[in-house]
């Protein structure tokens, strides 16, 4: 059987008239060359010269066509590669672009490309490019995940790692690249998707066993006065104070999960007033007027002039107030003073928690509750703003003392929607200042001071 390895070649190329090398020209310039000089002693080899020419014109033509030809694919080719440069160099940034970590590895499981977020957020920094995936990534896990993507079977994968002194949480999803029989792996951070499923299933345990606790009071008091006690009046009388006093903390409970529930809700209206603001912290300490009594507590007051009126929601900031100045008069030593102040603050915006729509002040208020009680240790303080979080003396079983455990949860949730933030000061037997702040809710202030007294 006879074997064919034959190139495709242009017409003008395999036609009569190349027949004198491979470009077709040294034949008939020869052979115009002889006719003219053999002419000029024999006039007929002048026809042989035309003829000659007429060839060469002829391959002119044919060598002008086809470099026009020529021309014009290299111009489709050049246009073709910038396009495809382009294409590359707009993926590529895109890559580096991205926000998730993308990694790229060939057959043998070698990183071929990495993007920004890649370098820094796994890397350190450095350049990856060239490492083995195992060394890079230390979970078996992961490394099995990358692995079997190599040969063709995508997957997910959990991984936790080490960035910046916190320990994050990220999804791995490994998938095949038939065109260098590797794999690409993208990291999608979902460090506050998790911890906030942690704390929906903490909150839930949490509700229901500080419901259950008034709930079963609740109950087996009424057993008892439907059973032993119910020819006993003085038990009778101190089983309904029981049942009395753990439906108030019922209620209380559901009035601060209700609030709570509002202010996480991202639909919470905010509806900003011109407030007294001496008149409103007058307001809101009423209420504890009979425990700041019985106690031997003195609230007192100090407002700086042009703290006096300030633009903000009314109901948040009694929320504020109410649960402050509440827990102040809970947790002070008796005898004592409980201290509310308030002073215009130069403070900046979070953009993570940005002030209201038409919150347009110059200046923004610091709010301050000092009590001069039980103190928080410095190991808790960074829980107490946790839902049903409570410190250790609030749960010595003394019912004065022990609220709900969302007061400071509300009390953070109103601050951030207004802008602002809560943080502490506190020494522990000593005493605790809450410290409210809240941006461009003043207007025209003079000096500005920098210290809580």
């Amino acid at each position: 059987m006879e074997s064919h390895n034959t190139t495709a070649q242009s017409p003008h190329e395999n036609g009569p008239l190349n027949t004198g090398g491979s470009n077709g020209w040294p034949l008939p310039a020869s052979i115009l060359a002889g006719s003219i000089i053999v002419g000029l002693f024999q006039p007929v080899f002048l026809a042989i010269a035309l003829g000659a020419l007429i060839w060469l014109g002829l391959l002119h033509r044919a060598t002008s066509r086809r470099l026009i030809g020529l021309a014009s694919t290299n111009r489709q080719a050049q246009n073709e590669i910038g396009r495809a440069q382009l294409l590359a160099a707009r993926l590529g940034s895109i890559l580096e672009s991205a926000d998730v970590p993308i990694l790229a590895t060939n057959t043998d499981g070698l990183i071929i490309q990495a993007n920004f977020a890649a370098k820094s957020t796994l890397g350190s920094g450095r350049p990856l490019i060239g490492e083995h995936f195992d060394s890079l990534i230390t979970q078996g896990a992961v490394h099995e995940l990358e692995r079997l993507a190599r040969s063709g079977e995508s997957g997910h994968a959990r991984l936790e790692l080490p960035v910046g002194g916190d320990m994050r949480i990220f999804d791995v999803a490994a998938d095949p690249v038939a065109s260098t029989h590797g794999a690409v792996c993208t990291f999608t951070d979902i460090t506050e998707l998790s911890r906030s499923a942690t704390l929906k299933a903490d909150f839930a345990a949490n509700a229901s066993h500080e419901l259950r606790t008034p709930i079963a009071s609740i109950l087996g008091a009424i057993q008892t006065l439907e059973g032993p006690a119910k020819d006993d009046p003085p038990m009778t009388e101190r089983l309904i104070q029981m049942i009395s006093s753990n439906a108030s903390r019922l209620d209380l409970m559901v009035k601060d999960l209700l609030d709570l529930s509002k202010l996480e809700s991202t639909l919470v209206p905010v509806a900003l007033t011109r407030i007294d603001l001496a008149e409103l912290i007058e307001q809101n300490s009423l209420p504890f007027s009979s425990v700041c009594q019985r106690r031997g507590l003195t609230i007192e007051t100090r407002i700086d002039p042009d703290c006096s009126l300030i633009t903000s929601d009314e109901s948040m900031l009694e929320l504020i107030l109410r649960n402050l100045i509440g827990n102040a008069a809970k947790f002070a030593h008796e005898n004592t003073t409980v201290t509310i102040h308030a002073e215009p603050i130069a403070l900046g915006i979070d953009p993570e928690s940005p002030p209201p729509d038409g919150l347009t002040g110059a200046k923004g208020v610091r709010i301050g509750v000092r009590d001069e009680g039980i103190g928080i240790p410095l190991s808790q303080q960074q829980r107490i703003f946790e839902r049903f979080y409570q410190v250790d003396e609030a749960r010595d079983g003394s019912s004065a003392r022990r609220g709900t455990g969302l007061g400071l949860a509300i009390v953070k949730h109103a601050a951030r929607t207004l802008g602002g933030n809560i943080r502490l000061k506190s020494i522990h037997q000593q005493g605790t200042t809450m410290i409210v702040e809240l941006p461009r809710c003043l207007n025209g202030v003079g000096d500005i001071t920098d210290s809580i007294p």
